[in-house]
């Protein structure tokens, strides 16, 4: 981030579409499970949830000294700081009844799984040859740049 000024453009841009499109899902699946309402204080767990993961991932994202040490690193930092707070978000907002179910925790923990394994992939199959393909296409720039 080059200023604060930076930091909260991205703040704000980040809860503004964080927050508009979670509550659009919500009010869809309020639509879709029969229930006409949805309480103040779940719209501000919402919010709570939509800024703890804009600042995560600015944390995670956008500072050079975590960029600086790579995708993955950033990505493991994002999922560290984020989901814990994500799980206790969703348990105070009744996703899960009581504790929830086994099999409820079990497929949240493996949409976060593959969501983390599908990154890893991404990067190390996708990123690591367009990173080799893009240094050899600036060495050949600057090679006949300086003839």
């Amino acid at each position: 981030m080059r200023g604060i000024k930076d930091l909260l453009i991205v703040l704000r841009n980040g809860i503004a579409f964080t927050f508009s499109w979670l509550i659009l899902l919500i009010v869809i699946a309020l639509l879709f499970s029969g229930a006409e309402t949805i309480s103040v204080s779940a719209i501000i767990k919402v919010f709570a949830l939509c800024v703890w993961g804009v600042f995560s991932f600015i944390i995670s994202f956008k500072f050079e000294k975590v960029t600086k040490r790579g995708f993955i690193f950033s990505l493991t930092l994002f999922y560290i700081l984020f989901i814990p707070v994500e799980v206790l978000l969703f348990y105070l907002l009744g996703l899960f009844k009581s504790s929830g179910s086994l099999i409820q925790w079990i497929i949240f923990g493996i949409i976060v799984l593959v969501a983390y394994l599908a990154a890893l992939f991404i990067d190390i199959f996708v990123f690591r040859k367009k990173e080799k393909l893009y240094t050899e296409k600036i060495r050949e720039y600057i090679e006949i740049k300086d003839r």
